[in-house]
């Protein structure tokens, strides 16, 4: 009979691979959680680019050209009319809280309401215009409502932005031009 002699070696073995095996569970969170949260950033940065696309989809638009009116001395303009196009998508305008920014390097006015807005159908009857257009004036004697004349010389410099309440706002920039006809239209 032989002594008998405790053997370790099977067990130390099966330690081993217990030891083992946790670490691949552990190794297996640690990727599912680094995993998941990768995806749910990607979720997240495609809500944030569909979100941005569609929000530069309703961006109103200018149909040019924008018209002027000169004044009665033919030195200054006295109205811009300026027609723009609804949003992408069939997104509509409310005019009522359109926000019209004119401005030169001296001076500032600001014009908000649906009085000064007309729609244009476009061809198309329904309710809903395609264009819009939007007259300006610029000068007290036409619109006793403007607080301060808004005086824009020949070859002058000046921007017109507009701020729709739920769009990207957008501006423009003009130059007044140079021999206008007295209380004639041009161009720009």
């Amino acid at each position: 009979m032989r002594p008998s002699v405790i053997d370790d070696r099977a067990f130390t073995g099966l330690e081993a691979a217990m030891v083992f095996v946790a670490f691949i569970v552990v190794a297996s969170v640690f990727s599912y959680v680094a995993l998941g949260a990768g995806f749910f950033t990607a979720q997240k940065t495609e809500e944030t680019v569909y979100s941005a696309v569609e929000h530069v989809g309703s961006v109103v638009q200018i149909v040019e050209p924008i018209m002027v009116q000169a004044s009665a001395d033919g030195q200054h303009i006295r109205c811009i009319v300026i027609m723009v196009k609804e949003p992408q998508k069939g997104a509509d305008i409310d005019v009522e809280r359109v926000v019209v920014t004119v401005s030169t390097s001296e001076s500032m006015q600001t014009y908000t309401g649906a009085t000064r807005w007309r729609p244009i159908d476009g061809g198309r009857a329904t309710e809903n215009p395609i264009f819009w257009q939007v007259q300006i004036p610029l000068f007290r004697a036409d619109d006793p409502l403007i607080p301060e004349d808004l005086v824009i010389g020949q070859n002058q410099r000046f921007f017109i932005e507009i701020k729709p309440p739920d769009a990207v706002p957008f501006t423009v920039e003009r130059t007044a031009p140079v021999g206008m006809n007295p209380s004639g239209w041009c161009e720009l």
